[in-house]
């Protein structure tokens, strides 16, 4: 996905890498699973994808990959 269209109609560019617009996000007990040395790839699978719009900065959450609908949340000023 090289490219995200927020609401607020911001075309957000993801090909750069990496994105200074996506974040990673794991839950405090995923996260916990980890121990000791980390191999980086697995503990990227186990990541929530977010893109952060930088015009009117709303979170578009995509729990379930790139191939389904995010979760869009918007900030209550």
């Amino acid at each position: 996905m090289p490219k995200l269209k927020c609401v607020c109609s911001e075309v957000i560019n993801l090909s750069e890498i990496p994105s200074p617009h996506q974040y990673l996000m794991i839950s405090d007990q995923k996260y916990d699973n980890f121990q000791g040395l980390v191999d980086t790839e697995v503990l990227y699978r186990e990541m929530i994808i977010t893109v952060k719009c930088p015009t009117c900065s709303r979170l578009h959450i995509f729990e379930n990959g790139f191939d389904n609908p995010a979760i869009t949340y918007q900030l209550e000023s």
